[in-house]
């Protein structure tokens, strides 16, 4: 496989980074963190400057009878998606030069 093509697949297919536990210890917001801190550029990546943290967590909990199944948002070269089940997943953006 060449390296545009392996490029090519891995632009489309999400790589789980992380699977957070929806009844466990560890916050989903904390979780993300750990992950926009590997894959941001930025020497200390700001979550706040991607994601509304509460409302992400909010409408992937069901609050008040509203209930997302996924949240994406950009980070970097990265789209991120978090699904309702948690997982917590990446693919690199494609860009049209």
């Amino acid at each position: 496989m060449s390296e545009s093509t392996a490029a090519a697949s891995f632009s489309q297919n999400w790589e789980t980074l992380a699977v957070h536990d929806w009844d466990g210890d560890t916050e989903l917001i904390v979780e993300l963190a750990e992950v926009l801190d590997e894959l941001s550029t930025d020497d200390a990546p700001v979550l706040d400057e991607y994601v509304d943290a509460e409302s992400l967590c909010n409408g992937l909990q069901a609050v008040a009878g509203r209930q997302f199944t996924e949240v994406r948002f950009s980070v970097d070269t990265y789209e991120v998606r978090i699904r309702q089940n948690g997982a917590i997943e990446a693919r690199r953006q494609l860009h049209s030069e």
